[in-house]
This record gives C-alpha cells, sequence and structure tokens, in this order.
C-alpha cells in the first residue's frame, strides 16, 4: 500500500472547521507555506499542527494480490449475502477471524462485476466520520481492522453510503469478531453486518491443487500415496484457508522424488507450523503460554487451557527465564554422575547458565529460585493471541463443554522437538509449571508432557526432577507419571532406570513417594515385577518421621495396580505381598494391611485363585498383555539381577513369573492363604480382613461355585492354625443366625476342634 497525499486525500485529514470554509485553505504540492505566527520584525514562533486528527494513508491494492484473490477463490457461505448488501447500500462491515480469508473475501465482493477492477485499501486508523471515497475511478474501498468503528454514528454511515454511491464505488469495512460486536454494530448503526466462516478448506486445498499441479493424472498419483484419510485429516473442518494453501503447496511439491507418503507430509506440516509458532512466541509471552498449554492439555475443556496458560503467564512475567549461556563452565562439583543429564549443545555435565536477577552462573539443570511458588489461580484466564486461535479448533465433548486442539495435532509434538532443539533455556520454567498441575486429569497430561521432553533430550532434562518434586506433592505426582512413561521409551528409558534405582532408598520422602507414583499402572508404564520391587525397596527405605506417609503412597499404588491390572499382573502383586507378609519387618505390616483392599475389590479373582490349579503365574486368558510380551518389552535389552542398579526383569527369567515361587509350582493358592492369615493375624488389620471375608461369603450364598471356593480357603486356613483365623470362627459363632458364612465358620471350627493338632488357644480368653 503507497501513500496517497492529493488534494481530496489533504482535505480529508483536516478538521471540518476549516474544510467548511475553503477559502482557509492553500494546497502546494511541493512547496512549502510558513506556518509561524509573525510577532513583529523576522521573529515567529511556530505551531504544532493538529496531532488528533492522522494523515489519511490509502493507496492502490497490488495487482498480484488481487490476481491471487482472484484466480482461485473459494466461495464462502456468506458470499451471496454481501454481495447483497452492496447492491443495495454499498456499504457493508465484514467481521471475522485473523486467517480465516476474510481479506480475500472483501476483495471478491468488491472485484465482483469488473473485468479489470480498481481498488483501494484505507489504512485502519482512518476516521471514516471525515473520510471520503475519490470522486471518480475507483470501483471499491477496502478498510482492514478499523481502528474504532463504534466512534461512528449512523449520520455518518449515511454520509458514506452517499458519498460512495455517488462516487460509484462499493466500501467493505473488514473487523476483527469478538462477542457482541455484529449485535452493537447493528443496533447502533442500523447497518448490514456480514459474519465472515471460512470457505470449506477441501475446497480452497483442490483449487490451489489443480493449479499448482495441473497434470490430473500427477494429482492422482500424489493423492494415493498420501491417503485419503491422511488428507481428510489434515483438512479438518474450520481449518484456516491459508493452511488448506500449505497442504496443496506441500503435496505439489515438483517432480515424482517429491511425491510425500502420509507421515511425511503430516510431519513436515507440522513441523512447519511448529517453528513458526515457536519464533513467533519470542517476542509474546501470551502466545508462548498459550502454544505450551494447548501442547499439553489439548483436548482438554477450553477453560482448562486457558486457566494453565495463565499461569504459566505469571511466572513468565515473574521470572523471564534464562538467557544465552555462557561459553566457560563452572568447575563440575561431583558427586552422582550426571553427564547424561546435560543439555543439547553443552559439552560439560554442569554448563553455567545465567539467570535474570542472578550475576553467578548457574547449572543449566537447576529450577528458577521462584520453583518452591506457584501462580494464583485466576477465574477469568487470558484470551489467545489470534496466532494461536488461528491454528486451534473448540469443539464439543461428549457433555457438551468445549474443548480446545489443535487443528493439526502433530503440531504438539513438533512443537517440542523445536522447544528441545532450540529453546532449552525455556525447560526449567516449564518443568516448574508442569509441575502444579491442578488436578489428575492435568498432572497426567504434565506427566506425559515432561516425557516427551526427556526423550528429545535423551534424559537429560530428567535432571531437573530432584528439585521439582521437593516443592510439594502435586510436583511429585507429576514427577513419578513422568517417570513411568518415559521407562518404556529408548531415549530416556536409562536414565529413567538410574533415578528409579536411586530415588526408591532415597533418604527423601519426597523422591520414595515419586518413585511410589511411578510404580502405578499404566500401558506403557513399568512392569509388574520391577514395580513391586521397587516398592519393596521404598518400603525397606522407610523413615520414623515419614511412615505414614509413604506407606499411604504405597498402599494406593498397590491398589490402583491390582484393581486396573491383568490377570497376570494380579498374580505378581499377590505373590510378592504374600513374601513380604513372610517376614515381621514393615513392609509385611504394609502387606497384611493392604490385602482386605485387595479381595473386597475383587473376591471372585481370588475365588479363582483358590480352585485353579494352573502353574502360578500363568495367565489363562490369551488377551491378557499378550501372555505378558507387554510388560516384558520394559525389559528388552536387560539381563541381570534385579537387585543391581537400573537392571529390570523379564518374564521368564530367572526370579520372574515363569519360575516356580516360594509356595511351589502348582499352588496358586497358597499366597492368598498365606495373606488371609497374616491380615487376620494382624490386629489393625484384623477388622478390614474379617469384613471382606464376610462379604465374600454374603456374596456365595446360594452360588456353589463360589461356596465350594470358600470351603477350600477355610479348609486352608484350618490346616494353618493360625490364631487370627481362630478369632474369626469364634466371633462368627457367636453372630447372630443371619451371619454370613455362620455355617461354614461352624463347620470350619468343628474341624479345629476336632484336630490332631493342637488347637491354638482362644483369642477372646
Amino acid at each position: 500500500m503507497t501513500t496517497d497525499l492529493g488534494s481530496d486525500g489533504v482535505l480529508d485529514a483536516l478538521p471540518p472547521g476549516l474544510v467548511q470554509d475553503r477559502g482557509l485553505v492553500v494546497i502546494a504540492p511541493n512547496g512549502s507555506v510558513n506556518t509561524g505566527t509573525v510577532h513583529g520584525g523576522q521573529r515567529y514562533t511556530a505551531t504544532d499542527s493538529p496531532a488528533d486528527v492522522p494523515l489519511v494513508r490509502q493507496g492502490p491494492v497490488r495487482a498480484k494480490d488481487l490476481q491471487a484473490a482472484r484466480g482461485r477463490f473459494a466461495r464462502p457461505p456468506g458470499y451471496t449475502a454481501g454481495l447483497d448488501a452492496l447492491d443495495s447500500s454499498g456499504v457493508l462491515f465484514v467481521l471475522g477471524a485473523p486467517g480465516t480469508g476474510r481479506q480475500t473475501l472483501a476483495l471478491n465482493l468488491l472485484a465482483h462485476g469488473h473485468a479489470e477492477p480498481v481498488l483501494v485499501q484505507v489504512d485502519g486508523t482512518v476516521d471514516l466520520a471525515h473520510w471520503r471515497p475519490r470522486p471518480r475511478g475507483v470501483h471499491g474501498y477496502l478498510v482492514m481492522n478499523l481502528a474504532d468503528p463504534l466512534s461512528l454514528r449512523p449520520w455518518d454511515v449515511s454520509r458514506l453510503e452517499a458519498e460512495t454511491e455517488k462516487a460509484g464505488a462499493r466500501l467493505v469495512v473488514v473487523l476483527r469478531e469478538t462477542p457482541g460486536l455484529a449485535r452493537v454494530l447493528e443496533d447502533r448503526l442500523d447497518v448490514r453486518v456480514l459474519r465472515h466462516r471460512p470457505p470449506d478448506p477441501g475446497e480452497v486445498f483442490s483449487l490451489h491443487f489443480a493449479s499448482l499441479c495441473p497434470d490430473s493424472q500427477e494429482r492422482s498419483r500424489r493423492r494415493r500415496r498420501v491417503g485419503q484419510e491422511t488428507l481428510a485429516a489434515l483438512l479438518p473442518p474450520g481449518l484456516p484457508p491459508g493452511r488448506a494453501v500449505r497442504v496443496a503447496e506441500a503435496l505439489a511439491r515438483p517432480g515424482p522424488e517429491g511425491r510425500a507418503s502420509g507421515a511425511e507430509l503430516t510431519a513436515g506440516l507440522a513441523a512447519a507450523e511448529a517453528a513458526r509458532l515457536v519464533s513467533a512466541a519470542d517476542d509474546s509471552p501470551a502466545l508462548l503460554a498459550h502454544l505450551l498449554s494447548v501442547c499439553v492439555h489439548q483436548g482438554l475443556r477450553r477453560n482448562t487451557v486457558y486457566g494453565r496458560a495463565t499461569e504459566l503467564l505469571a511466572l513468565i512475567r515473574a521470572d523471564p527465564g534464562p538467557v544465552t549461556p555462557p561459553t566457560a563452565p563452572p568447575p563440575y562439583d561431583g558427586g552422582t554422575d550426571r553427564a547424561a543429564l546435560a543439555l543439547p549443545g553443552h559439552p560439560d555435565p554442569r554448563p553455567a547458565l545465567a539467570l535474570p536477577g542472578h550475576p553467578d552462573p548457574r547449572p543449566a539443570l537447576a529450577l528458577p529460585d521462584r520453583a518452591d511458588s506457584r501462580p494464583a489461580l485466576t477465574a477469568a484466564a487470558v484470551e489467545p493471541p489470534a496466532e494461536i486461535a488461528a491454528v486451534c479448533a473448540v469443539r464439543e465433548d461428549g457433555d457438551g463443554d468445549p474443548v480446545i486442539a489443535f487443528l493439526w495435532p502433530a503440531v504438539g509434538e513438533a512443537v517440542w522437538d523445536e522447544v528441545c532443539r532450540a529453546r532449552s533455556p525455556w525447560l526449567p520454567l516449564l518443568h516448574v509449571w508442569l509441575g502444579a498441575a491442578g488436578d489428575e486429569e492435568q498432572a497426567e497430561r504434565a506427566g506425559r508432557a515432561l516425557a516427551a521432553l526427556a526423550v528429545r533430550t535423551a534424559g537429560r532434562s530428567l535432571g531437573l526432577l530432584a528439585d521439582l518434586v521437593r516443592t510439594g506433592s502435586a510436583a511429585a505426582e507429576v514427577a513419578g507419571r513422568a517417570l513411568a512413561a518415559s521407562s518404556r521409551l529408548p531415549p530416556a528409558a536409562a536414565t529413567t532406570r538410574v533415578l528409579l534405582e536411586e530415588w526408591s532408598c532415597a533418604p527423601e520422602a519426597a523422591l520414595r513417594a515419586t518413585v511410589a507414583v511411578a510404580c502405578r499402572p499404566d500401558a506403557d508404564g513399568l512392569p509388574a515385577e520391577d514395580a513391586m520391587r521397587l516398592l519393596r525397596r521404598v518400603v525397606d527405605a522407610i523413615g520414623d518421621e515419614d511412615a505414614a506417609a509413604t506407606a499411604l503412597h504405597v498402599s494406593q499404588t498397590l491398589l490402583l495396580r491390582f484393581s486396573a491390572g491383568t490377570h497376570r499382573t494380579r498374580a505378581v502383586i499377590v505373590r510378592d505381598l504374600a513374601v513380604w507378609a513372610s517376614v515381621e519387618d514393615v513392609a509385611g505390616l504394609l502387606a497384611a494391611l493392604v490385602f482386605p483392599a485387595l479381595v473386597a475389590d475383587d473376591c471372585d479373582w481370588f475365588g479363582g485363585r483358590l480352585s485353579s490349579r494352573e502353574a502360578f503365574g500363568e495367565t489363562g486368558d490369551a488377551g491378557d498383555e499378550a501372555g505378558g510380551a507387554g510388560e516384558k518389552a520394559g525389559g528388552a535389552g536387560e539381563s541381570g539381577k534385579s537387585g543391581e542398579p537400573g537392571q529390570f526383569k523379564e518374564s521368564g527369567q530367572p526370579g520372574g513369573l515363569g519360575e516356580p515361587g516360594e509356595f511351589g509350582e502348582e499352588d496358586v493358592a497358597g499366597p492368598v492363604v498365606a495373606l488371609v492369615g497374616a491380615a487376620l493375624d494382624e490386629a489393625s488389620a484384623y477388622p478390614a480382613m474379617r469384613d471382606a471375608l464376610l462379604m465374600w461369603c454374603a456374596g456365595a450364598a446360594g452360588v456353589p461355585g463360589r461356596t465350594r471356593q470358600l470351603d477350600a480357603l477355610f479348609a486352608r486356613l484350618v490346616d494353618s492354625r493360625r490364631p487370627g483365623f481362630l478369632r474369626l470362627l469364634l466371633s462368627i459363632e457367636r453372630a447372630a443366625e443371619t451371619t454370613p458364612g455362620k455355617a461354614l465358620a461352624e463347620r470350619s471350627l468343628a474341624r479345629w476342634r476336632g484336630g490332631s493338632a493342637r488347637a491354638a488357644a482362644d483369642p477372646a480368653e
């Protein structure tokens, strides 16, 4: 757009009072006029020109822009309505989001009916109340992003309509759509307002693809190589026309060697979009906050995404982040070998990194000093910038709530690639933010995001987790999920295993609590054997000051793992808990306390163990983890004993499920009987175990198969002669006749009393 300062333009820039009396106005092109006030002699005082009346900047629309807009124009839904409005009044207001093709629509509306239209674009800062079109020679005027549309009055619009009609031109004013703006303009100004909706992205793609690749056979070959499913995913409803054009350009790269597969096309487009967004975020903290929030939380509710973006923005403003690292790193101070934890491009395991407000260099893998602070949750989230809004879609979930996600979901993963490749100084602050996840759903997303960063840094970013988990229980939850997710991913698996081994017996309770979280069930997490071994190490390291909290973490993990586990996973848990219960220590007490809850969770499964004669640890179900193949993957390439740091056992190896257990190859009921007896013997666990058995008995009433299972359990318990079981039998015998399992208890008590072995003393006496 060029500057046009003809006589009409100069007059438009002057105050209305001067324009009314043209005798006061002198137009002197290429000349100069003395605007000073003379006070005798040759002295004068200069006076400033009016500052509140900007010059009108306008100029012709470039021919190539107009040609491109008309040549491949896909008509959006409101095109016909816009033409009707212009034909009737000559003035039209168009509302739409940036990047949706609103300017292309406006140019085509103005050029309609003219083979060689002459169009002029007017700067958005113009005051339309004082602007007028040229008397002749222009077919249409375009005003983009008018600064203050609400400053207009109805008589201003009437004057514009009259002036444009007199000049034989039309005027289109394009505004960014905001809530309620269309209604306000229609009510105040009584004008036609067109709410622009982008055209179908498939139509835009087809037009541009046909223009870029004229050979129809070649177009068909390229489409077949990519696949219709991939194209549909790249051209979802609501995709801005500019992105649809990029898909066409990427698919139409010249030469047969340029034919991309579906994966290559998707990855290339996502990488280019991510690079553009990350580069733009360097100068826009709000864009950075929303970009990263969508990467982590896409698919969740809009308020969650925007709210977390607001929290990240508060952190960024409180601590803007590190700058470029100096070339001379500080000396390494020894301790654990963390050479694997250096960030990309840093040769030293502890490189220096200067932070604002910290004159001394600090280790690159160190959280900001404000890591222990958390931004206050705000009710109103910051609205996203236009750059991120243009690449995201807001849809409704099953409950009718709006959820937000990238139009190209692959952009989220590509952003992590770009951040870890070229923006590693962002990682510490990013970890602080992710560690402040608000609920379980957010913690799960944050953990997977940290795992994604760990994979892309080959495990180096995991060096930030130790300081993170010390900031609170929420951070430990996120860090544990991150370790679980990265334990199966080869680039970060080795470092993850080292941390799990170290932290499982660390003196700090927060680190051990993180290991307990990492052992929770996950489709891609730790195998059952490794989880149980690490939990045992956590329990063995319990101290007096953290016994209750650590026991709670471990108990919750065992319950979750059992509840969500397959047949094989449950067998591992029961087997190992029976081993724990065989020793009178903290682990034995914890096993006795946890086991009643497992029985209450699924009595039928335990009944199946009592009546089964399968070899211990076999699944018996073809679909359960494919015979343990899924859990084997975590130990692929690892061998050795489980006690060695960093070594994760595979099933089928010595010490795995394929080996005869402590209770014999055929005795799958042995661990169940041992745990029931141990829980009944433990005073603090007895009430829960009693209630779980009574519930089991109540559910077995009238079901012969379940009754036989309970008969087998009680018979084995009678043979074991455990005092806690005798206490149970006596309490049931003295209970009301309607007590579940009363007949079974009486039979068992009779067998106990008639047995050849010496009966245990009555605990009640």
